[in-house]
């Protein structure tokens, strides 16, 4: 009778062991379909906060520093609104590829960095907008950063990435 209630209890041990590993597999596979999730939210809403520049080209000047003349009164609300969503994009995707884990598996955790130290140096209308708000202290750093380096360095880290 030992022998049977044994080998019950291997049989069960070893069911155990595969349904285990199945669902760690299965874990993996959810992780990495909620980060691939995630990169295509954190796409389309970059998608969205660039097509404006496509429907109202001239804007684009204005927003990226590239053009001494005042924009419009009109144009100056677009440009406002603009920025506030550009900052809420760059905000979600900070939050995103810091803290959710399963961002890990797009590959993209550490690549937004250099963007957003490029795109924060390139517009002063959206650290006007990042200062004034208050509501994105993640941004904060790269602000600070940009204010604190030389006029020089300015250029050339812009250019850099």
């Amino acid at each position: 009778m030992k022998a049977p209630q044994l080998l019950l209890v291997l049989a069960s041990v070893l069911v155990f062991a595969y349904q285990a590993r199945e669902l760690a597999r299965q874990s993996r596979v959810g992780n990495e379909v909620a980060g691939t999730q995630a990169h295509r939210e954190i796409m389309l809403h970059w998608k969205e906060v660039n097509d404006v520049f496509i429907q109202y080209p001239a804007l684009h000047a204005y927003y990226y520093d590239q053009t001494p003349e005042p924009p419009s009164a009109t144009d100056s609300v677009r440009l406002a609104v603009i920025a506030d969503q550009h900052a809420d994009f760059l905000d979600a995707v900070l939050i995103t590829s810091r803290q959710l884990a399963s961002y890990e598996y797009t590959g993209q955790t550490y690549e937004w960095d250099p963007y957003i130290t490029r795109v924060v140096g390139s517009s002063s209308i959206l650290r006007s907008i990042i200062r004034g708000a208050g509501d994105w202290p993640t941004l904060d750093p790269f602000v600070a950063r940009h204010d604190e380096s030389p006029p020089a360095a300015r250029s050339a880290e812009i250019r850099a990435t």
